[in-house]
């Protein structure tokens, strides 16, 4: 996961949610400042790092095809990874992109948009797909370019994103419970004023083809729930949900 992703996943969720933490002034209840525990690279932190990848099944996750799932009861999204597409479903606004090149094409209440308007709509559904989808399993980032992994205890792991991006420094410390699962991400991000803020993730979920995802996540009182998922190794809601984005740009077929 580079800089520009959490800059996007933890902007999104303050953006969205400051206001409401500010009103209840609970902010000041975790400016503790929080110091970022120390640990050891090497073997110890890989080893753990292995385990917490097992866990969340990452040999399975690179074998989809197709991922689908919605966030916080609003944002709907049908995934292809094979091909890096993505639809983006929220009220009555539709967007089919593509990941790598950025091509789009996109609806409001069936009628076709272009312009500045889809370049909106684009930037818009772009933004929380990659929000959303580090939220839907923040495991699988822990290996990303630039990140550094430091062995607390048996269970907990944190990871420092050393280069990269445009946010290096920014940390994550994972709580693991006895299966190896996220239980609570700590996060030391710049984009957030609180050190060490907790997300609490429960409720997990065994998916086919055998991938556990946590169906609650909270920070503070506020409720990041994830539900309506579904995995596929081949076709499901990938097979033809993209056929606009293709005819509109028939290189993407090749």
């Amino acid at each position: 996961m580079n800089g520009n992703s959490r800059a996007y996943s933890i902007g999104a969720l303050v953006r969205r949610s400051w206001h409401f933490l500010a009103a209840l002034g609970l902010v000041t209840l975790v400016l503790s400042c929080q110091s970022i525990p120390d640990g050891k690279t090497g073997e110890s932190a890989e080893s753990l790092a292995d385990q917490m990848l097992a866990a969340a099944s990452l040999e399975k996750w690179n074998n989809l095809q197709c991922v689908t799932f919605r966030f916080k009861g609003a944002n709907r999204y049908v995934w292809d990874k094979k091909r890096g597409f993505v639809e983006y479903v929220h009220e009555d606004r539709r967007v089919l992109f593509s990941k790598n090149t950025f091509q789009a094409v996109a609806f409001d209440k069936g009628e076709s948009i272009t312009g500045e308007e889809l370049k909106e709509a684009l930037g818009k559904a772009n933004a929380s797909f990659i929000n959303d989808s580090f939220w839907l399993q923040p495991a699988y980032h822990i290996r990303s370019p630039g990140t550094k992994l430091y062995y607390i205890d048996d269970h907990t792991l944190r990871v420092t994103f050393s280069s990269g991006g445009v946010t290096p420094g920014d940390t994550y410390v994972f709580h693991l419970d006895d299966k190896y699962r996220i239980s609570t991400m700590e996060m030391w991000v710049s984009i957030l004023p609180i050190p060490g803020v907790d997300a609490d993730f429960s409720d997990y979920v065994d998916h086919p083809p055998g991938i556990e995802i946590a169906a609650q996540r909270s920070i503070l009182v506020m409720g990041i729930p994830i539900d309506e998922v579904a995995f596929a190794n081949a076709g499901g809601d990938c097979s033809d949900r993209f056929s606009p984005l293709i005819a509109a740009f028939p290189d993407l077929a090749q």
